[in-house]
């Protein structure tokens, strides 16, 4: 069984720990980057899917048992507490229903709860209080901006640069506990 993140409106938030798992968000990015985007398929999916520091998140229809949206995440132990979000992809027929933005929270609670590093500088003598932090920093579709920027991401610099024919920019935004 997979670790329920979040539950409501008739959807699961789930953590990917399986191979079926792995194969429905493959599915779901298969449907929306591949088949609406045309992104092709030899840049969809890479080696990142399988890796052991990376986690996916499903959405699933909990009446049908279909998942409905994705995203991934990405860290490097070569840079604690920075990690990526990323291939977050919802169907078509579910779109307008949050469950995006709903991903987006469930990977920043992974990100804060299995990647934060402390912030700030400690208390001499005394216990570590510091807040825990955590860097969460996205490649977003044009189109996408305002999404990530009502979720509270900012550009990280103006340039825009072409990844699989669309258009994109970086985006950032750091947590905190």
């Amino acid at each position: 069984m997979s670790d329920v993140l979040e539950s409501g409106d008739g959807v699961t938030v789930v953590r990917v720990d399986t191979r079926a798992g792995l194969e429905q968000a493959w599915d779901v990015r298969l449907e929306v980057f591949v088949t609406e985007q045309q992104v092709p398929l030899e840049e969809e999916v890479d080696d990142l899917d399988t890796a052991s520091t990376t986690t996916h998140v499903l959405a699933v229809d909990d009446a049908r048992g279909r998942a409905l949206g994705t995203g991934r995440l990405l860290s490097d132990p070569g840079h604690p507490g920075e990690v990526h979000l990323g291939r977050l992809a919802v169907r078509a027929e579910a779109r307008g229903r949050g469950i995006g933005a709903r991903l987006v929270v469930a990977i920043e609670a992974l990100a804060l709860a299995e990647h934060a590093v402390s912030a700030g500088p400690s208390d001499a003598g005394g216990p570590d209080t510091r807040a825990l932090a955590v860097t969460v920093v996205l490649s977003a579709q044009e189109s996408a901006l305002e999404f990530y920027r009502r979720l509270g991401y900012s550009v990280v610099s103006g340039e825009r640069y072409l990844d699989a024919g669309i258009w994109h920019q970086d985006m950032a935004r750091t947590i905190s506990s």
